[in-house]
């Protein structure tokens, strides 16, 4: 059986099942199986898929796992992340975990659930947003998560509230037992003057092979603020499509950072539409890379009304025989006066053999605006390297410190001190 079927019986069992429930998400998914249908897997022949196939997973067999593992449990109390006071919500095989949860504040209208209870409890908050800003059509992996979704975080702030605390997502794939599939679905909305830091952490643990397919959809309402950190560090043989939708009303500010750290084969898409006159939009990223994995960064910026900013920087420190793909694309549409947009891709590259692809993009079509875009693959500077070694710093330490001041400059965007703490000690353990 190859994962076709698994999603094709995968589906007819959902629907099976739904039959007489109040599901109001069911012509939402039959659309959007109809569509993953029409399209099937992206190939090379898209050209936003050029360099990045799951080709290698297709002829496998997938089951979806559970929320139950002692393994998940263990990977947990032993993640420096569990250290650090939050409200946590944890999916295990993108399933809700309740015993490894644990929110702390809930008061004053403020939701921070998971998307199968919120359906129940919050149906028509629910309703209003999801599938609203990820689109399916022309989508085929947002589709398929549209049909196949099988749980998520849900939550929402609402307007003139701050939380003390963090939220806290944590994914885990447990593939100790069976080779998993996995469909986890976000949904984060702030209402207006609505303050929230997000943070995402992805992990994985078994020796079986995993296919996670994520789609996170935030909601930005006017005057609200952003504060959102994604981690991605999935060991064994993993594979993750990750796609995050960020839909801006008007004087809204986002912070976004992405630091990729292991997973065999990584795609993110980030994509940013600013509705609103002055939206700030920041997009920062590293990928740290080695053996032969994969990692595929694709953002976009719809810069769709005046007076909006946005400045992106995706570092990439690649090892050994692994891969990047960084593919940036700025729009700034016909009525989108006084943009300013900046954007840079910066690579080192630390193997005659590691690889990076690099394309960043400008499409403009007003007149008034400031805008550009660069890129830099190269090695270590020798330069710094040879002032470090002549005040008597050895060769490899003197590498390390270069290579962890290039790093840092993206962890230092994380306003999070106690989550900064420990991604520094990570990209240190990775460098």
């Amino acid at each position: 059986m190859q994962l076709i079927d698994n999603i094709k019986n995968e589906f007819q069992q959902y629907m099976s099942e739904a039959k007489g429930l109040p599901d109001g998400s069911v012509p939402l998914r039959e659309q959007a199986f109809a569509e993953f249908e029409r399209l099937g897997f992206p190939t090379h022949k898209n050209e936003e898929w050029k360099y990045t196939s799951f080709k290698s997973i297709s002829d496998k067999t997938f089951q979806s796992g559970s929320a139950l593992s002692s393994n998940a449990e263990k990977l947990l109390k032993e993640s420096l992340l569990a250290k650090i006071e939050t409200n946590r919500l944890v999916f295990v095989n993108g399933f809700f975990s309740k015993g490894l949860s644990n929110i702390i504040e809930q008061d004053g209208g403020i939701i921070i659930s998971n998307i199968n209870s919120a359906k129940k409890d919050h149906q028509k908050i629910l309703e209003a947003h999801l599938g609203k800003y990820a689109k399916i059509e022309n989508e085929a992996l947002n589709a398929l998560n549209t049909a196949l979704m099988n749980d998520g975080a849900f939550v929402l702030i609402p307007s003139n509230k701050t939380l003390k605390y963090p939220v806290l997502i944590v994914n885990i794939t447990d593939a100790g037992e069976m080779n998993v599939l996995s469909q986890p679905r976000n949904l984060i909305v702030l209402e207006k003057n609505a303050s929230l830091e997000l943070i995402e952490m992805y992990y994985s643990t078994g020796a079986n092979v995993s296919f996670t397919n994520v789609v996170t959809e935030v909601y930005a309402g006017e005057n609200s603020n952003l504060e959102h950190y994604k981690v991605q560090q999935e060991s064994g043989e993993s594979y993750q499509n990750n796609f995050t939708q960020v839909f801006q009303e008007a004087n809204t500010n986002i912070n976004h950072v992405t630091l990729t750290l292991d997973g065999t084969l990584v795609r993110n898409d980030l994509h940013f539409l600013m509705n609103g006159e002055n939206c700030n939009s920041l997009l920062y990223g590293l990928y740290i890379t080695d053996k032969k994995n994969h990692v595929d960064n694709h953002t976009r910026v719809d810069h769709a009304k005046p007076n909006c900013f946005s400045n992106e920087l995706y570092k990439g420190i690649l090892k050994e025989k692994s891969t990047a793909v960084f593919n940036g694309k700025i729009i700034v549409h016909i009525d989108a006066q006084k943009t300013n947009a900046y954007q840079r891709n910066q690579n080192i590259l630390l193997s005659e053999e590691a690889t990076v692809n690099t394309k960043p993009q400008l499409e403009i079509f007003a007149d008034d605006v400031k805008c550009t875009h660069g890129a830099t693959i190269g090695r270590l500077d020798e330069e710094p390297m040879f002032y470090l070694r002549s005040r008597g710093i050895p060769e490899e330490p003197a590498r390390k410190l270069l290579l962890n001041a290039f790093a840092d400059e993206i962890a230092e965007m994380i306003k999070i001190p106690e989550l900064v703490q420990v991604l520094e000690g990570e990209i240190e353990r990775k460098l």
